[in-house]
């Protein structure tokens, strides 16, 4: 069984990805929060963010962009469903939709 690598890092800075959804929470950025995600990864592992945060992960961990933008995408909801807002949001995100 595959482990993927990407999911594995999301839980593993979990808090400090927590933080940056609730920065886009707080700038009312949520539909681009999956960005601030992707960004926040690249830095992680690189210290650099490109143009295409979206694009230089799936580069760094070596995955699709469909199934990176599908990852951290599912992540942002969760987070912001169970530890921002708890029991007062059930509707998904409304994420922009152009990511390349």
């Amino acid at each position: 069984m595959d482990i993927n690598p990407l999911i594995t890092d999301l839980i593993k800075y979990k808090e400090d990805l927590l933080d940056v959804i609730e920065i886009a929470f707080n700038y009312n950025d949520l539909k681009i929060a999956d960005r601030y995600v992707a960004s926040h990864i690249a830095e992680i592992k690189v210290g650099k963010v490109t143009d295409n945060p979206f694009q230089q992960v799936a580069s760094l961990y070596c995955l699709s962009l469909h199934d990176v933008v599908n990852n951290i995408r599912a992540f942002t909801n969760k987070v912001y469903k169970t530890d921002i807002m708890s029991i007062f949001v059930t509707d998904d995100i409304n994420f922009e939709s152009d990511i390349i």
